[in-house]
């Protein structure tokens, strides 16, 4: 902010609406017109609107000082303090700026206050305001309008009260950063631990880059220890992909972010004593000049990387709320093709949070099976060897449960036998959410549908046809992303287009159906390679056999022909096709879709190694 060729200060990173002010150093204003100029210190462009400016003639203390709320959040069941976040927002619907109380409590940002024992003391200038108070996605939304005058002082309760059903599962976030030791963002360690607690995580992991942090001294320095349980892992951050392993010891060794070959890598990070997950991070971005899953490294039909990487991570971000995608579910579709492509690997949501406000830490995260009825002394071996075997519900806003039968669920096998089997499924959201629609998917290829109208309609039973070969189940809700100042969704870190749509989602692990009675579960390449092999290089062979097979498994089967038997695009393999079943030509379709984007991008961006 230039104000006659002097700087006076600096707008905040944040596309959400709000009120900034600065001080104007004495001798800055002159007689007659005066210049107020925005200018980027970078090269390049950035969209920034601008409302009504004028000039208060106080100094900023002075001002905002005016007018007190004396805020006190309880819990509307049992009746104690409960930490939260409290939202603070103008007649327009600005954040405004916040004067408080300096205590070890509260962290504060513009129209933003983090309250560990549900209490703050606002100090405002006059004017109507509305005050929120939320505890992440399991609590209602209390809210409050104040119209304070100078000098008032309005004492102000809010109640929140738990909407959201999560018995049994552990409120996890398996990406959390402070500008205390990754250097970038803006939450302090101590600030980092009071949202933590206001948003309602129960098992926190520390991925500063390239370091191991414990915040357990830190959450009971500040008396938040009994609302989560901190984890040590590390963001190992190389030139070729970025990934969170957890849990280490306090004293154990920290993981070479040097080494760029991930088979060497990741073996060695889970040969750590007790580290159990890996975790590929917002694989759709790039970082460094490297982007794991753009096309010149990725067919995202097949899953196959182009370079002879190894997936020997065993989880993926498949949502990052602080670096969200354009399409947000182009990371979900991404997991689904590898565990087509015969890969062990759990999806993981989480927020990548280097901030206090503007990415708000635990709005995406995942929900691990486990006890949770104790959130500062849950288990943290069991929770990370539930996420290694993928029992998890994905969550930004909206939480699903899935079973087969009533019992199979996430990260299970369920043998198949009768003729019929159930897919019983649950969605639960806060009041201030709206869900519309849930899809289940069998190796990613969409099965059933139906909208969410009502409330009445959130739980419900499928029955399906038992499949003919072997495939694994998910199931996703979606519904309009919240853009409440309250609980704003960011916008896309990276986006591929200036058209996008805030989606609240929320989607299960793999429950995977052993159909064919061997006892174990053949994924869709496992099952294309036995058919590829049993062709002996008949291609109308492999055309014929794979009728009985959904799209997932002639997609593999394409890769494989591709690769070891000839061009696909060869006018009598094209003949053959067209003779195919439905799901077999679009499977071949799909494969060349890609294949093709693929070439297109080594050649335009080739490949680093």
């Amino acid at each position: 902010m230039i104000l006659n060729g002097n700087e006076i200060g600096s707008l905040q990173r944040d596309e959400n609406d709000m009120l900034s002010h600065w001080e104007i150093p004495q001798g800055t204003l002159i007689d007659g017109d005066n210049e107020l100029s925005i200018e980027s210190r970078e090269n390049g462009s950035d969209d920034i609107t601008v409302g009504p400016v004028r000039i208060i003639h106080a100094a900023p203390d002075e001002w905002l000082n005016q007018g007190t709320i004396e805020i006190d959040v309880t819990d509307s069941e049992e009746g104690g303090p409960l930490p939260c976040r409290l939202t603070i927002v103008d007649s327009d619907g600005c954040l405004v700026p916040v004067g408080t109380e300096r205590r070890p409590q509260i962290a504060v940002r513009t129209g933003v206050v983090y309250t560990s024992d549900g209490k703050a003391t606002l100090k405002l200038p006059p004017g109507r305001y509305k005050v929120f108070a939320g505890r992440g996605f399991e609590y209602s939304r209390a809210e409050a309008s104040v119209a304070l005058a100078s000098t008032d002082r309005v004492d102000q309760p809010l109640r929140l009260r738990r909407e959201v059903d999560t018995a049994g599962w552990v409120a996890c976030d398996t990406h959390i950063h402070t500008v205390t030791h990754s250097g970038h963002g803006d939450a302090t360690i101590d600030e980092r631990m009071i949202t933590i607690a206001g948003e309602g995580i129960e098992l926190a992991v520390a991925t500063d880059h390239n370091m191991q942090i414990d915040y357990r001294p830190v959450a009971r320095r500040l008396g938040v220890d009994s609302y989560f349980t901190p984890v040590i892992g590390n963001e190992v951050t190389t030139s070729f992909g970025h990934f969170n392993a957890f849990p280490f010891a306090v004293d154990a060794p920290e993981p070479d972010h040097f080494e760029n070959d991930w088979n060497v890598l990741v073996p060695a990070i889970l040969a750590t004593p007790d580290v159990r997950v890996v975790i590929l991070n917002h694989a759709r971005d790039v970082h460094r000049g490297y982007r794991p899953f753009g096309p010149e490294n990725f067919n995202e039909a097949t899953g196959e990387n182009l370079d002879g990487r190894v997936y020997r991570f065993n989880a993926m971000e498949t949502l990052n709320s602080g670096a969200q995608q354009t399409d947000p579910l182009e990371l979900f579709h991404d997991w689904m093709t590898l565990v087509n492509h015969g890969q062990q690997i759990t999806p993981v949501g989480s927020s990548d949070s280097h901030d206090v406000n503007r990415y708000i830490v635990g709005q995406g995260r995942t929900y691990v099976r486990g006890d949770d009825s104790n959130p500062g002394a849950v288990d943290i071996l069991q929770a990370s060897q539930s996420i290694r075997e993928g029992r998890v519900s994905v969550s930004a806003g909206l939480f699903v449960e899935a079973t087969v039968g009533g019992t199979a669920g996430p990260g299970e096998t369920v043998t198949v036998k009768s003729p019929q089997f159930a897919v019983h499924y649950r969605v639960d959201c806060p009041s201030w959410v709206t869900p519309q629609r849930i899809q289940l998917f069998a190796n990613g290829v969409l099965l059933r549908e139906e909208s969410l109208d009502s409330s009445e309609q959130r739980s419900g039973t499928w029955s399906i046809p038992r499949p003919r070969h072997d495939v694994f189940l998910t199931v996703l809700a979606t519904g309009p992303g919240t853009r409440h100042p309250s609980w704003p969704m960011a916008q896309p870190y990276q986006p591929d287009s200036s058209d996008w749509t805030p989606t609240n989602l929320g989607f299960t692990g793999p429950i995977r159906m052993d159909v064919d009675g061997d006892g174990v579960f053949s994924s869709a390449l496992d099952l294309a390679r036995s058919l590829v092999s049993k062709a002996n290089g008949d291609f109308a062979k492999l055309v014929e056999s794979l009728g009985d097979y959904d799209e997932a498994v002639s997609i593999q089967a394409a890769g494989l022909w591709q690769a070891n038997q000839g061009s696909l695009l060869d006018d009598s393999v094209q003949r053959t096709l067209n003779d195919g079943a439905p799901q077999t030509q679009s499977g071949f379709f799909e494969f060349l879709s890609a294949w093709r984007a693929s070439q297109r991008a080594r050649i335009e961006q080739p490949s680093r190694n």
